[in-house]
């Protein structure tokens, strides 16, 4: 699925803050908005260091989505 919108900010030499803004599966006119704390660790390697995912009714409630199960690597 595309983003709506995503917007990148340094925050330091390896971290940056990222926020993602996705339409709802279900229902389009929702979104879900990921924010996160990502590590540069190599070249083209990164790591989540942090993140949290919203989501936001059309109605303008907004609650905390449980994070998603990380696959092992």
């Amino acid at each position: 699925m595309e983003p709506k919108a995503r917007f990148s900010k340094k925050v330091n030499e390896t971290d940056y803050l990222n926020v993602t803004v996705f339409n709802g599966k279900k229902h389009p006119e929702d979104e879900v908005i990921r924010v996160g704390v990502s590590k540069k660790v190599d070249a083209g390697q990164w790591k989540t260091e942090y993140e949290m995912t919203l989501y936001r009714t059309k109605d303008g409630k907004y609650m905390e989505m449980k994070p998603k199960p990380q696959a092992n690597k």
